[in-house]
């Protein structure tokens, strides 16, 4: 079985597109969500399928907590997100929700008994910064989100994409991140720079590049405004400077994971873990990040403490 050191998180992914470009992008943005890299296709699956994919990982692993994502798994049809999180939540499993919240209010009521953690996007403190990222509109939105989940006392966390002009800004998003933390429990804030994968481009080099040390600076400039609460940064990496290593496993069974390469056009398909099982297709990768394909001993922990 997989330790917790080992692995601790799993990705889950019920579908891999995204409702965000619903909206008009913002006077002077170059579009919505321009630094995004996921491929836009759907997984095809079904509830009973997904409660086998969970079933598989609880057996195989001590993994502590399921992430749901995408794309943005709240979207306007059914991809089984209720019986997905009902299942990995009755499973023991804390379920982190990662979201736009554009459609969260309509789905709420299906999902609020099952979220762990509702780990919602913003960029920016005010509607000019965070809908220059991703559109118009975007920010109310935003706030009407974090009132309706503070209202129910719910546990919510933040995720916040950066340009070199918003790093100014960061101060006053802290502020309003400590407004929430004040009002309900806040598990983390995650600050990130540009990741150039597979989509990297010159366009996208210029709208979001900047250096590294400006990145870390303004992060750590920030830290003291919320001193209570984790602060990760994500900042952009050189080849030369691997990823940490994740998993995803796609609601159908398929496992993918980050092998530590900047240039990789995509995750790394290893197989379905139904067919393969879950632990091996994970040490597999395990080796394969190590550079040794027929590994089969157990990595160590601090082999994969990046």
């Amino acid at each position: 079985m997989l330790t917790r050191d080992e692995l601790g998180i799993v990705h889950l992914v019920l579908n891999t597109d995204c409702n965000a470009w619903d909206l008009a992008p913002a006077t002077a943005s170059p579009g919505v969500c321009r630094f995004c890299y996921r491929e836009r296709n759907r997984v095809t699956t079904t509830p009973a399928v997904i409660a086998q994919v969970i079933d598989r990982i609880r057996a195989e692993s001590s993994a502590h907590r399921i992430v749901f994502t995408g794309g943005d798994p709240v979207m306007p049809y059914d991809n089984h997100l209720e019986p997905a999180l009902q299942h990995a939540h009755g499973s023991g499993f804390d379920t982190n929700l990662h979201t736009n919240g554009l459609l969260l209010k309509d789905r709420y009521p299906g999902l609020r008994e099952n979220v762990t953690v509702y780990s919602l996007a913003i960029d920016g403190p005010d509607a000019e910064s965070a809908d220059w990222f991703r559109g118009q509109g975007y920010f109310d939105r935003f706030q009407a989100n974090t009132a309706m989940l503070i209202a129910d006392h719910r546990r919510l966390a933040f995720n916040t994409f950066t340009t070199a002009a918003s790093l100014a800004e960061l101060p006053r998003l802290a502020e309003k991140i400590v407004d929430c933390a004040q009002a309900t429990p806040v598990e983390y804030w995650l600050i990130s720079q540009y990741r150039p994968i597979g989509r990297a481009n010159s366009r996208k080099a210029g709208i979001y590049g900047f250096s590294r040390e400006e990145f870390v600076q303004a992060v750590n400039g920030v830290r003291d405004v919320v001193p209570d609460l984790p602060v990760y940064a994500q900042p952009t990496r050189e080849p030369d400077d691997a990823y940490p290593f994740r998993v995803w496993v796609l609601g159908d069974g398929t496992v993918t994971a980050d092998l530590g390469s900047v240039a990789a056009p995509r995750n790394t398909e290893l197989g379905n873990l139904l067919d393969d099982g879950f632990e091996s297709l994970v040490r597999h990768a395990f080796a394969l990040r190590e550079g040794d394909p027929f590994r089969t001993a157990p990595i160590t922990p601090e082999e994969t403490s990046a």
